[in-house]
């Protein structure tokens, strides 16, 4: 929803910060790194990995629309 705003409507980032987005992608790569390591769960393998993936993307696309004091 707020990638919806950003990109259709607005066209700019507004009040939006980055810190949630690179947390999630943080938190998803560490549970890729711990399955990987462990190779016991390979669907929570397989949604973390999408999750690194869909964060890779919002942060792309937060990042093309922020101005560079947002960067």
């Amino acid at each position: 929803i707020t990638f919806t705003g950003i990109v259709r409507k607005k066209r700019s980032i507004r009040n939006y910060h980055s810190v949630p987005y690179v947390v999630a992608l943080f938190s998803a790569s560490l549970w890729v790194a711990y399955t990987a390591m462990k190779g016991v769960n390979i669907p929570i393998l397989f949604i973390n990995i999408v999750g690194c993936v869909a964060e890779c993307i919002y942060i792309f696309i937060f990042l093309c629309y922020a101005d560079k004091k947002a960067r």
